[in-house]
């Protein structure tokens, strides 16, 4: 569904049709998620099977300036409007910021908390990155920034399996995206919430991957640390290793189930 925000719109992927809610928050890309439904449902389908799921995107069009901590408020007047008080928070990536900043300012609104591939400061792995993504993107190289994106975030044995299609997909994206892509990827390098993770206090699930080529994996060991919380670290994928790990649902689906 296109969910009215401001002056724009928010894309939103329902599934699923039990009473508890989830509510995942994506990370950055240069396209998004629309059309996408089927294929999100399809890979979630463990959740759907006992849970109402809600998959969040950023608003369509973005001003300069936008911050995760707007991102945010975003998400909570989205639930309001979608008359969800409360749910269980999946946030990965940028969706994982997105998720702290939640937990922070609406604690009510969030039962539980699962962060995965993210961080609460920019790491020097991630300031690195986003400047090579903010090069590339200004200048509208769209093959190249796709490139980049996908050896950066995927590992290299996943793009070993579809390597046949990598050459169409790198060259999906416009100006506008591209303009869009530089918004999001500034959010991610001015976001800092380090000093307030202690204010988090919903149970929370941490994962991450050792070769995160995106964020490093010191991002979540930063918050493992902070918090004391669970957490998943594995070592064999990359940054999309919530894509890429097998039973990283069933793991997620367990920390849910688990009694309050």
């Amino acid at each position: 569904m296109k969910l009215a925000l401001d002056d724009t719109y928010m894309n939103v992927i329902r599934f699923g049709s039990e009473s508890e809610t989830v509510i995942i928050i994506s990370g950055v890309s240069l396209t998004g998620l629309g059309g996408q439904g089927e294929a999100v449902a399809e890979a979630y389908q463990l959740f759907s099977a006992q849970y109402s799921v809600y998959l969040f995107e950023r608003k369509k069009a973005l001003k300069e300036g936008y911050r995760v901590e707007d991102m945010a408020e975003d998400i909570s007047r989205a639930m309001e409007l979608l008359h969800l008080d409360s749910a269980f928070v999946y946030g990965v990536s940028q969706g994982g910021m997105i998720a702290q900043v939640l937990a922070i300012r609406y604690p009510e609104k969030v039962k539980k908390l699962v962060l995965c591939s993210t961080m609460s400061r920019p790491t020097e792995t991630m300031k690195r990155v986003g400047k090579t993504w903010l090069e590339l993107a200004g200048k509208q190289d769209v093959v190249a920034l796709n490139r980049n994106f996908f050896q950066v975030v995927y590992s290299a044995a996943f793009l070993e399996s579809v390597k046949n299609l990598l050459p169409s997909l790198e060259k999906v994206g416009s100006a506008e995206d591209c303009a869009r892509f530089c918004i999001l990827v500034k959010a991610l390098l001015n976001f800092d919430v380090y000093v307030q993770l202690e204010q988090i206090k919903c149970p929370v699930l941490v994962i991450g991957d050792k070769r995160d080529q995106k964020i490093g994996v010191d991002g979540s060991y930063e918050i493992i640390e902070k918090l004391g919380c669970p957490s998943y670290i594995y070592d064999q994928y990359s940054h999309a290793v919530y894509d890429e790990a097998p039973d990283i649902k069933r793991k997620i689906i367990q920390f849910l189930s688990d009694s309050l």
